[in-house]
């Protein structure tokens, strides 16, 4: 009786032990509002290349994979409830990284730079190959977001426009990998194998 109980309690230690591996784990990184500097495009213009807004730090625990990344923001602020035409990056275009397109202010008639009740959400979920272009920045634990601007549909001396993005969000989930479960799984099986080799 008292060797049933002993075995019962070791494959109740695996067992807890398999179960205590998370299922998965939600990493969040906050950025705040931005307001860019102005630029009437005659008299002024900004930069030809992208600008950062920010950058997402976060801690990707030691043997999980990343296995969804969402990023949501807005196209204007408290400041605006729009912004001038406008791309939006994971990354920096152009730079020794790669970089993912997420968001798009590019049509003059969208309610993103016409539209009178923003600020305008957006949201985008990263597929798993734009995930793997930004292996090396995740194992870092830091990632750009940055804007390019877009031409602008008029420009006029001493009319400055003006890139207005709102807080943004990455979420990143991630999951431990499979070898983690294996060797708790591993480790459970050696319990038992362990009590029949000694009953034996």
């Amino acid at each position: 009786m008292t060797k049933i109980k002993i075995t019962f309690a070791m494959l109740s230690l695996g067992a807890a032990l398999i179960l205590t591996v998370p299922a998965q784990a939600d990493i969040i990184s906050n950025l705040g509002a931005y307001d860019s500097p102005g630029y009437d495009f005659v008299t002024t213009n900004p930069p030809a290349g992208a600008t950062t807004i920010g950058t997402f730090t976060f801690t990707i625990p030691v043997g999980d994979d990343v296995t969804g990344i969402t990023i949501s923001g807005s196209f204007g602020n408290g400041d605006s409830p729009t912004t001038a035409l406008s791309d939006y990056y994971l990354g920096i275009p152009g730079g020794d990284e790669i970089e993912v397109p997420v968001a798009f202010c590019d049509d003059p008639a969208a309610n993103c730079i016409s539209g009178q009740e923003g600020p305008y959400a957006w949201s985008a979920t990263l597929t798993p190959t734009q995930i793997a272009d930004l292996s090396s920045a995740l194992a870092a634990g830091s990632i750009d977001f940055t804007y390019t601007w877009d031409a602008p549909v008029f420009a006029f001396a001493g009319f400055d426009q003006t890139v207005y993005a709102g807080a943004a969000t990455l979420d990143i989930t991630a999951t431990p990998e499979p070898s983690t479960v294996l060797f708790c799984l591993s480790g459970l099986a050696g319990i038992v194998l362990l009590r029949r080799f000694r009953k034996a």
